[in-house]
Order: structure tokens, then C-alpha cells, then sequence
């Protein structure tokens, strides 16, 4: 994805992230795409944790899609993990152009039930963003890897410790 493209995604993700983070009481949460490139997010302040996470919610959706593939149980809604003090929700979600991840770390201060009420509504905000009406043009594979690296630079730097 192009700078100008990238920078035009995160600012639209920025107020529907922020507000879904608000309604589900959420302590981070992180929007990427397939590839693991991370397009928003809330909460985190060290860039590793960005990267890796993200690498992560990537690589989990995909073995997630391809285990759902083999056992012929269709598509995979979303995977929920009940720490002894958080709680993560990872989701895939459809937009006309592509599909995104979410991942939302929370705790005691809100439920599964209260994130995924908010995450369908999530979900009906960013599906209606013109960011994710057309297809924009993909970088190539030498790229990628900067791409990754700068999205997240950019998320950290733009937003101020805590994200948004």
C-alpha cells in the first residue's frame, strides 16, 4: 500500500477504533490487515508489541481460515482466550476490498458479550468507509517488510504514548 494510501486508512480507522475501544471498555486493541500490517490502534506504547502482535493476529487468522478450510467448518468467526487477568478477542471482519483482523485485549471492566456487541457495530462503521470502498494498487515484496515497520512507526508516533 502506498504512503498516502496507508496515511488516508489509519486517519479513517482513528475515530472508529477510538470509539469502539470506548463502548467496549477495551485496554488495547489493533486493526491490521491479512499481511500483518497494522492500519489502527489504541493502547499499546512500544513498537515491538505493535510489530509482534500484529505478525501474530496474522498469522493466527491465517491458520485459523486454513484449519477451517480442512475441516470443511467454513469460515472462522472469531478466537477468544480467558486470562486469569485480560481477556483477548481476535476477529476477522470483511470489507469490500478486503478482509481485516482485530484483536481487542481487555479485562475485568467489560465482557465477551459487551466486545462482541460493539465489534459488529465496528465492523458497520469501517465497512462504510470510502478507505475501503476501491482496491488501492499493493507495494511489491521487497517493500513489504518496510511497510510493516513504518505503519507501525507511524501508528506510535502520530498518536502519542497510549495510541488511539
Amino acid at each position: 500500500m502506498r504512503r498516502e494510501d496507508l496515511d488516508r486508512v489509519i486517519a479513517a480507522l482513528k475515530e472508529p477504533t477510538s470509539r469502539f475501544v470506548q463502548e467496549a471498555r477495551l485496554r488495547t486493541c489493533m486493526i491490521v490487515n491479512g499481511a500483518g500490517q497494522v492500519l489502527g490502534q489504541h493502547g499499546f506504547t512500544r513498537s515491538y508489541e505493535v510489530v509482534n502482535i500484529a505478525a501474530l493476529a496474522a498469522a493466527a487468522h491465517a491458520a485459523a481460515g486454513a484449519l477451517a478450510s480442512l475441516t470443511e467448518a467454513g469460515r472462522w468467526t472469531h478466537l477468544h482466550n480467558d486470562g486469569q487477568r485480560q481477556q483477548m478477542f481476535l476477529a476477522p471482519f470483511r470489507t469490500p476490498v478486503e478482509e481485516l483482523i482485530l484483536v481487542a485485549i481487555f479485562d475485568e471492566d467489560s465482557s465477551l458479550g459487551l466486545v462482541q456487541l460493539f465489534f459488529d457495530r465496528l465492523v458497520g462503521e469501517v465497512q462504510a468507509l470510502p478507505e475501503f470502498q476501491r482496491r488501492v494498487a499493493s507495494g511489491d515484496a521487497i517493500s513489504f517488510e518496510r511497510d510493516l515497520e513504518a505503519g507501525a512507526a507511524r501508528i506510535l508516533s502520530t498518536d502519542g504514548p497510549g495510541g488511539t
